[in-house]
């Protein structure tokens, strides 16, 4: 099983190596989902690749960000210098770059990025059509769909083991983006599902996910078919990378480690771990307490006084030590140790908990890593001889000789030692001097100057010996059969309004050509036949964006209702619903027009494009695999739904939802309508979504439509000059 590791700069691809990752990865200048992580340039990209291949690891480039139909040059420019480079893979989203790559670099190996949302068998399926070699399965996959992966398609699986838990899911968060302009799918997400929330007079980080930690699922995974366990965390510390992948790997050859948790507590921990779904398809991965790093707990504070903290601890903290203080789980304080008793910032008190956040001998350990690659030198001086090094390294071996002979000595012949002095501990280079062989003839002479010389050769040779043997053995993609599907078309200008259930539409008083049904409960299937049979020739039927374990089962049961179109949110959709026509929906986030079919629009659209318009609705701006009427204390028990309110910190009403499959999943939306109805300017055609419209706000809308009266309800707050980041 592959060790995978996040590296966000120099310092953590050094840490990521010499603690045992084999593989990495990291990002380029842009168009990969962490636009804040360090990332590489064209020249210090070549440099880590050099560094990790001679190394024996793997390298794969993010370039798993929603790209825009002016960007797709560059970005497939920028993918064709990495491989050539090379690079071992690319992680991508973009339907529409994977479509540009099969065109025009073929030879590429492409990875489902874990933004594509990637967790069922039937995902799977099509992304191979695609031509994509491992899916980096969405946080939200369930053990029985990781299982179905590998048993169907028989792709690489690659499963996120520890690091930050999105708390929407992969793909489909557009809160950011719809707020600021600044969308998780480019890699700016402004993070505002850590921000404090109200919840029925209460305060708290309701949307704030718990970090995953599977260290004890590793067993389980491997009987899974996994075969990458993927470490999250771009943006964080090398002291991270080194501890993460120091425990995962220790754990994976099979060295049992009793201070493993504590030990990853110490460098990340928000709310003491989740399994993220693959022990519980429900699971309550909320910890509202806190937002960020909260430690593991060392001690606690036995006074404050003068500004001090006298802390009694478990074991010894020094200066610059960083902690934070927590009063039943609340944080109160923090700041960097300078002593005991230390200074703090924060409201701390006796009897507050004490707990290590940063640790400074280990970054002073971690900026001492080198990673160096043992050599063994054979060298050999002979008179009359050219002088000869045989150097031996990861299974290769390179023999350099000189350009001149050794000759008999004159005055003071060579010595051991002076060659062994002239070719060092290899310091300075990548290698490390593991054994040195020295074979001297007597009287001999032979210039330091051409031993440093030869040495340089050999050293020069036995890299390009190891790396033409990593290109040699590079994976490449051959027989690539772009799958063929049938789209749903319509005329320009066409009128699309989304209901949840028939009874709406007699309440909208305008003209419309199609309607699309967007249940809340797919699994009521005589009602949504039903309904499909009474809107025979005209109505589309919504899926789900999320479909997990027997999900699948009970959406296939829709297959045989009688609906003019599916609108698929999701790339397993489109293997599934293969026989019929589609239309690609929000969900599959359409901003270029480079993978052929007919969309609506995303809603990070700011661009012209081909799709259809999404002109006013209450979008979902996050769905969640965990239940917020369970977070909250409530039970399955007689539950039909909620609705749940939230409020931000800006006064800003939101609402929780609930769609139910087999499994009931929540969706976060504004509690007022996203309002763009010049989205139907010229000759485009647009969704009117009334999914969760009051009768007021239909009213109004039936205004605008019949009379251009202006829409003078609340509107949901968005940045009035936002363009996608």
């Amino acid at each position: 099983m592959e060790l995978l590791a996040p590296v966000g700069s120099f310092e953590a691809l050094k840490a990521a190596v010499a603690c045992g990752a084999d593989a990495v990865y990291l990002g380029m200048e842009r168009y990969g989902a962490r636009a804040e992580a360090g990332n590489f340039d064209r020249e210090s990209l070549c440099r880590a690749l050099e560094f990790a291949h001679l190394r024996g690891v793997k390298v794969y480039v993010t370039v798993n960000t929603l790209i825009k139909t002016g960007e797709l040059p560059n970005a497939i420019s920028e993918i064709k210098y990495a491989h050539q480079a090379g690079a071992d893979a690319f992680i991508v989203q973009d339907l529409g770059l994977i479509a540009q790559l099969n065109k025009n670099l073929p030879e590429a190996v492409l990875h489902a990025s874990t933004q594509i949302g990637i967790c069922n068998a039937p995902g799977a399926a099509f992304a191979k059509r695609l031509g994509l070699s491992r899916v980096v399965a969405a946080r939200e996959t369930l053990p029985e769909d990781i299982a179905a992966i590998k048993r169907d398609t028989g792709l690489e699986i690659e499963i996120f083991c520890q690091g930050a838990l999105c708390v929407a899911y992969s793909g489909n968060c557009y809160y950011s983006s719809l707020v600021s302009g600044c969308s998780g799918n480019r890699g700016k997400c402004l993070q505002l599902c850590r921000k404090k929330y109200s919840l029925d007079q209460k305060s708290g980080y309701f949307l704030s996910a718990k970090d995953i930690c599977l260290l004890a699922q590793i067993n389980s995974l491997k009987s899974l078919g996994v075969d990458s366990l993927k470490i999250e965390g771009r943006l964080r510390t090398p002291e991270y990378v080194a501890e993460t992948v120091s425990v995962y790997r220790s754990a994976l050859d099979g060295k049992y480690d009793e201070n493993a948790l504590t030990r990853l507590k110490k460098v990340f921990n928000r709310g003491d771990y989740c399994s993220a779904y693959l022990k519980n398809p429900a699971e309550n991965v909320i910890y509202f307490k806190a937002q960020n790093h909260i430690g593991s707990k060392i001690g606690t504070v036995a006074a404050v006084a003068g500004g001090k903290a006298k802390l009694e601890t478990t074991e010894p903290l020094e200066c610059g030590d960083g902690i934070k203080f927590l009063r039943n789980g609340y944080e109160t304080g923090g700041g960097a140790v300078d002593g005991n008793p230390t200074g703090f910032r924060g409201n701390v008190k006796a009897g507050d908990d004490v707990c290590l956040t940063s640790s400074a001998a280990l970054k002073k350990k971690v900026l001492s890593l080198e990673a160096r690659i043992p050599a063994s030198l054979n060298l050999t001086v002979q008179k009359g001889n050219p002088a000869r090094i045989i150097m031996t390294c990861k299974n290769h071996t390179v023999t350099v000789e000189s350009d001149i002979k050794a000759e008999k000595a004159q005055n003071k012949a060579l010595c051991e030692g002076e060659l062994k002095n002239a070719i060092g501990t290899l310091g300075g280079t990548d290698f490390s001097l593991e054994n040195l062989a020295v074979e001297l003839s007597p009287d001999t002479f032979f210039p330091a100057s051409q031993i440093k010389s030869l040495r340089k050769n050999a050293l020069e040779a036995i890299k390009s010996a190891i790396l033409q043997k990593h290109s040699a053995d590079r994976a490449e993609r051959k027989n690539i059969s772009f799958p063929k599907l049938d789209w749903f078309e319509c005329p320009n200008s066409s009128i699309f309004v989304q209901i949840q259930n028939i009874a709406d539409l007699k309440k909208i008083k305008f003209g419309y050509n199609y309607v699309i049904l967007n249940p809340s409960n797919y699994s009521e299937f005589e009602r949504i036949a039903k309904e499909c049979e009474l809107l025979s020739g005209k109505v589309l039927l919504n899926l789900p964006f999320i479909m997990r374990g027997q999900d699948v089962d009970a959406v296939k049961k829709l297959i045989a209702f009688p609906f003019l179109a599916i609108v698929a949110n999701n790339i397993s959709h489109l293997e599934l619903f293969r026989e019929k026509k589609i239309l690609g929906g929000i969900g599959l986030n359409h901003i270029n027009n480079s993978f052929e079919g007919k969309f609506v629009n995303s809603l990070e659209t700011d661009e012209a494009t081909d799709g259809i318009n999404y002109a006013y609705g209450k979008p979902p701006l996050m769905h969640f695999a965990h239940c917020p009427r369970k977070t909250q204390g409530g039970t399955c028990k007689d539950c039909k739904g909620y609705i749940i309110s939230l409020t931000d910190d800006k006064g800003e009403e939101f609402e929780f939802r609930r769609v139910k499959e087999h499994y009931c999943y929540g969706i976060l939306t504004p509690s007022a309508p996203l309002v763009n109805f010049s989205a139907n300017d010229g000759n485009k055609s647009i969704l009117i979504d009334l999914s969760f419209a009051s009768d007021n706000e239909i009213k109004a809308v039936n205004e605008y439509m019949l009379e251009k009266k202006p829409y003078g309800l609340k509107r949901m707050r968005v940045n009035p000059n936002r363009k996608l980041q």
